[in-house]
């Protein structure tokens, strides 16, 4: 028996006998680990009909990266949820059972996903109008933390009652706030509370797919811009964060401030203050630019569907769930694109019961994937085109330049 080839006795769902090389018997503590090597069952929405809150966040695999209590099961398994999964990498519970070269690839990777928000106290951070207005169109609300929610396909029915899953009520009551403008914002520099958080100054229209700035502290990464706070808060959560932020949300990094309640209320005032509307400088419709050398698939692979593309795309080999974008996910029906090899991308999407082939061109002669990696950039914002969906779907855009290689790869050809 090789090394790594096991027999395997699955016992009452957590504990596993390992029959090892030489014979002996290990009690593993891994057995989602282990099961990454068995058939998955498919994700892929089958639900017609949404009737409750609970068909909604099942239909829309909110799973898929967030701990639901209340479903089953409350967290997908590893082999189809990103944020489980990448702390299996980084907690070393793969080291055994895949080679060293690769789990250390796997870990220079890991900046994404390796942590989402806990949903539990959802309906005392958020108002229900911004949350159903959100999923709908997410932006990206913490900028350095990299990874968004991800556009499903949902509408304001559905979105609603995700809402009534977490019950999420509050609305602004209509009152003003009632502290001083002016010191709270003395307070907030007294506080460095710009040492975490941004107010509508964010760099995100530099912030790229391996931008060094998602590296920051992990503090700083997970603290919202606060330019959305009085869009997302009411002035009632808004105050009680402030008073207590771990009673909220026990793994918050926010610290607890000794404020008085004048200072909470004139922090309140200051946060509530409407700040003008960034200066709209449209980014210019990128053209893709051809290398002038040859590109051929194991860079690009490198590059893009092996490191990044594979994930929601998997290999059509794979039994089971193979992703989102390809068996389905996320609300949407599975179009079976395979990013996973070179086969797989030439095979093109499943649309009308046939394969496209590639590549697919848009009217204007724009290869799809070209279109969809370029509209990423304009989605962070929440702005949506019906015809085009960004990809990655819920990542920053990829460079300019990994874009070149691949329309130039595409444009050649796409050649071995």
């Amino acid at each position: 028996m090789a090394s790594r080839s096991l027999s395997l006795a699955y016992l009452a769902g957590t504990a596993l006998l390992l029959v090892t090389a030489g014979g002996g018997f290990v009690l593993a503590r891994d057995a989602d680990v282990l099961a990454l090597r068995l058939p998955t069952r498919i994700l892929a929405p089958t639900k017609h009909s949404l009737e409750g809150p609970r068909d909604a966040v099942e239909h829309f695999q909110c799973n898929r990266c967030h701990v639901m209590p209340g479903i089953e099961p409350t967290s997908a398994p590893l082999s189809e949820n990103c944020v489980t999964c990448h702390q299996a990498i980084t907690a070393g519970r793969l080291d055994l059972w895949y080679q060293e070269a690769h789990v250390e690839q796997w870990k220079q990777h890991l900046t994404h996903l390796v942590r989402t928000p806990d949903l539990g106290s959802l309906g005392q951070r958020v108002k229900r109008s911004w949350l159903i207005g959100w999923l709908q169109a997410p932006h990206v609300v913490r900028p350095l933390y990299g990874a968004t929610m991800p556009k499903l396909k949902i509408g304001p029915r559905e979105a609603a009652l995700i809402a009534d899953f977490f019950a999420v009520t509050e609305e602004e009551s209509g009152e003003p706030p009632r502290g001083d403008a002016v010191a709270g914002r003395a307070l907030y520099e007294r506080s460095q509370c710009a040492r975490c958080h941004y107010r509508g100054d964010s760099p995100l229209a530099a912030l790229r797919y391996g931008a060094p700035e998602f590296s920051s502290p992990s503090a700083r990464r997970r603290a919202p811009d606060l330019r959305y706070v009085r869009s997302r808060m009411s002035l009632s959560q808004l105050r009680s964060w402030l008073v207590e932020p771990q009673r909220i949300l026990p793994d918050t990094e926010m610290p607890s401030f000794p404020f008085t309640p004048k200072e909470v209320e004139d922090l309140v005032a200051f946060l509530s203050e409407p700040l003008p509307e960034p200066v709209a400088i449209p980014r210019p419709a990128y053209k893709p630019r051809l290398l002038e050398r040859e590109v051929h698939y194991p860079e690009v692979a490198q590059k893009l569907s092996r490191h990044l593309c594979f994930h929601c795309h998997s290999d059509r080999n794979r039994p089971g769930d193979q992703g989102p974008g390809n068996t389905g996910g996320f609300g949407y029906n599975g179009v079976m694109l395979d990013l996973a090899t070179r086969e797989g991308i030439l095979r093109g999407v499943k649309r009308d019961g046939q394969f496209r082939g590639f590549p697919d061109r848009l009217e204007d002669g724009t290869p799809r994937l070209i279109a969809s990696l370029l509209a990423r950039h304009a989605e962070l914002d929440g702005h949506y085109d019906s015809a085009v969906m960004g990809m990655p779907l819920g990542f920053p855009p990829i460079p300019d330049e990994e874009i070149d290689l691949i329309h130039t790869w595409i444009e050649q050809g796409a050649p071995e």
